[in-house]
């Protein structure tokens, strides 16, 4: 069986990556050859070994999926128009086009929403309804696909970068001296300046009271210009994780952590995953709504943080470490079982799969 996968793939986020390699692992030896639609698909092959064409290649993608069985999207916050109308317009163009070629297609674990524009929710409900199979990865994309006015079935599963596996390392944590690390991995937000201001100051905060914060690197695009501000506000100096393109390395690295502080979904996801709690700062529903999933403290807006903010809230975090800990422990096993209902549902979906399996 051969399907076509579309995403935000081999864009530089690994975050994103991290769902096609969770769709990989949990198909495990089934017979389903991939080809990813990547923004980097010599990259895509090197660091996850699957077979990739560029993304905006509309006549090679029309050629792959003339030889697919399908269409699957893995996951993300693809339906959307915040990011840009013009992305949502992209993954709603792929739909068509498979439909015209007479191919199934299936939406995985999708975070939908949040859509603001008239024609985006238009466009959003339209792409919706050609879909033969759909699943949401919280409640609250499910509440956002209603208000669009599509009451078709849909299951809520979970995302599938948790069923991404990191690569074999050492289990230590990072320490230098009894300083225990804090992974920072904030992204570009309202007012750049203040938000790096507001990391700055916290990354400060924390040397100061004998933690090491290390700045994560979630989005080699987007993410480089502010990591930049805010380690030239901590002293011109600070260790960072960048440049990670795989990512089981990106897991591998979260794993030795005290805990993560996170504004980007992916790296709270892959830090939970390792089981290392996060301390959420949301920008976006998605991330409110992953706190509540796992049971998390009640994030950070983004909008108004201060170092102080951030500060007082850390140290609330720190009283609750072992109890947070223990929570996502335990409510990560639910979330694997719903990732992986994911693909229960892509072997139904297609009966000479299901026989296979």
């Amino acid at each position: 069986m051969r399907i076509v996968v579309a995403g935000y793939y081999g864009c530089g986020n690994v975050g994103d990556d991290a769902l096609l390699a969770g769709l990989q692992v949990g198909l495990g030896n089934l017979p389903v050859k991939l080809t990813a639609l990547s923004g980097n698909p010599d990259e895509t092959f090197r660091y996850l070994g699957i077979t990739s064409v560029p993304r905006r290649d509309f006549a090679r993608v029309k050629q792959e999926l003339e030889g697919a069985d399908a269409l699957v999207f893995a996951g993300g916050g693809l339906l959307q128009d915040v990011t840009s109308l013009f992305s949502l317009q992209y993954y709603a163009k792929l739909i068509s086009l498979a439909k015209k070629l007479d191919k199934k297609v299936v939406m995985l674990a999708q975070g939908i929403g949040p859509v603001n524009s008239f024609f985006g929710k238009r466009t959003a409900a339209a792409a919706l309804r050609q879909v033969d199979v759909i699943t949401v990865r919280d409640p609250q994309s499910l509440q956002t696909m209603r208000s669009l006015g599509v009451n078709r079935p849909a299951e809520v599963t979970a995302d599938l970068a948790w069923l991404a596996m990191p690569e074999e390392s050492p289990e230590a944590q990072f320490e230098l001296g009894s300083m225990k690390t804090v992974g920072i991995a904030p992204r570009p937000w309202g007012k750049p300046k203040d938000l790096a201001a507001a990391f700055g100051g916290f990354a400060q905060l924390l040397f100061k009271n004998s933690y090491v914060p290390m700045l994560v690197e979630m989005d080699r695009t987007l993410d480089t210009a502010i990591l930049d501000q805010i380690a030239k506000l901590h002293g011109g100096r600070a260790p960072d994780i960048r440049n990670i393109h795989a990512p089981a390395q990106m897991l591998a690295r979260l794993k030795r952590m005290h805990c993560v502080v996170a504004m980007r979904l992916h790296a709270g996801i892959l830090a939970a995953s390792a089981g290392v709690p996060p301390m959420m700062i949301s920008y976006d529903p998605k991330v409110t709504a992953f706190a509540n999933l796992l049971g998390l403290p009640n994030p950070l807006p983004a909008d108004g943080l201060t170092p102080e903010k951030l500060w007082d809230a850390f140290q609330r975090f720190e009283r609750d470490r072992e109890a947070i800990k223990a929570t996502i422990l335990d409510r990560r096993e639910a979330q694997i079982k719903a990732a992986k209902r994911n693909i229960d549902i892509l072997i139904e979906s297609f009966p000479a799969l299901a026989g296979k399996n």
